[in-house]
């Protein structure tokens, strides 16, 4: 009977120590924080099945999603773009962590990972719409990490499916730009907001501008202009405001922002080499104008390339020529990006988030 009771103490020992092992192990991946979602601005990945992206969807994407950004230089994609199927993610729990997806599901086949996964993740009523209707979406947030966003495209059967990815691309590109350019304007914005220089713009150019920490005025001989610059690893970013009065209608447009941008740069904007200047190049790529609005202001924005006259430099430029109703003057807010070698995309998507704080006095 002695014998007996160590045993029978060290057998409940050992079985009470696995059950706490086994919990513990639980209350650790409960207690495990979700992890934050992480990846480049501007860059999206497309979860789908290999033989579905394979026949005509991959194409679309790259169409649709991979569309140049206006305007460049060089072509660059409005998104970076990466495929990757469901097994990956499964495979490899880094895939789950990254910002934007979009995941395209052909309902049809049923045996599909992807569509497994999307019966897994959205409600029958959803599914039943899309098999009656032929497509649909739907929007999911923070399913591996926080501050990530899924979109799904579904179609009943892979025809439907281009088919709606063809349909609502652009409502889907327009709801990756706008959590982009909250993104983006927190890094425009990380050493916050220089109101001196954005005093001095609003005395000499009338117009105020939320002047991001880093940019430095560049010396001018003039009045009426500002120059800011801000220097980073290969590249340069620049805004420049200047007024002008208002004489009649037809300076609002593509001509009246062409003359104003064209002769401040003429005046203030040259190379080290001499007789240098700066102009607009619509000729090797157009000038993008539309009318558009700004901060309760009327305005022409334009998109386009300068260059530098009797040199080899040259970059993009967008500007908004604002009409000042109440002092009748007319406000030309530009900002250009001069990054030889360097990708320009993101560069210019933080000297618009400067520039589209403009408004007029």
């Amino acid at each position: 009977m002695s014998a007996y009771r160590p045993l029978l103490f060290i057998l409940c020992l050992s079985l009470f120590a696995g059950l706490s092992s086994c919990g513990n192990e639980e209350l650790q991946r409960t207690l495990q924080p979700t992890p934050s979602a992480f990846g480049q601005i501007n860059s999206l990945v497309v979860i789908a099945d290999s033989s579905t992206w394979k026949a005509g969807v991959g194409d679309s994407v790259a169409y649709f999603f991979e569309a140049p950004y206006i305007i460049l230089p060089q072509p660059e994609p409005i998104f970076d773009v990466r495929y990757i199927t469901p097994e990956q993610v499964s495979a490899e729990p880094t895939w789950g962590q990254l910002r934007n997806y979009i995941v395209l599901a052909d309902l049809s086949d049923s045996d599909s990972p992807t569509t497994q996964m999307v019966l897994n993740d959205l409600s029958d009523d959803k599914i039943q719409q899309v098999r009656t209707e032929g497509f649909g979406t739907a929007v999911a947030k923070n399913k591996w990490a926080t501050g990530q966003q899924l979109v799904y495209i579904l179609g009943k059967n892979h025809d439907e499916l281009l088919t709606g990815l063809s349909t609502v691309y652009p409502g889907v590109v327009k709801r990756l730009q706008q959590g982009e350019d909250e993104r983006m304007r927190v890094t425009t914005y990380f050493e916050g907001v220089n109101r001196r220089l954005g005093d001095t713009v609003r005395q000499m150019a009338g117009a105020s501008l939320e002047i991001p920490g880093g940019y430095v005025r560049v010396p001018l001989d003039a009045e009426d202009v500002v120059w800011l610059r801000k220097e980073v690893q290969g590249a340069s970013l620049n805004i420049m405001v200047t007024k002008v009065p208002y004489q009649d209608q037809s300076q609002l447009s593509r001509e009246g922002l062409k003359e104003i941008r064209d002769r401040i740069g003429k005046e203030y904007v040259s190379s080290t080499t001499a007789n240098t200047y700066m102009r607009i190049n619509d000729t090797d790529l157009p000038l993008f104008t539309e009318a558009t609005e700004l901060n309760g202001a009327y305005a022409i924005e334009g998109r386009g390339i300068w260059e530098i006259e009797n040199d080899f430099l040259a970059g993009p430029f967008v500007s908004y020529l604002l009409n000042d109703e109440a002092d009748k003057e007319l406000v030309l807010v530009d900002g250009f990006v001069y990054a030889p070698g360097r990708r320009k995309r993101d560069l210019m998507a933080e000297v618009v988030q400067v520039i589209r704080t403009a408004e007029v006095n």
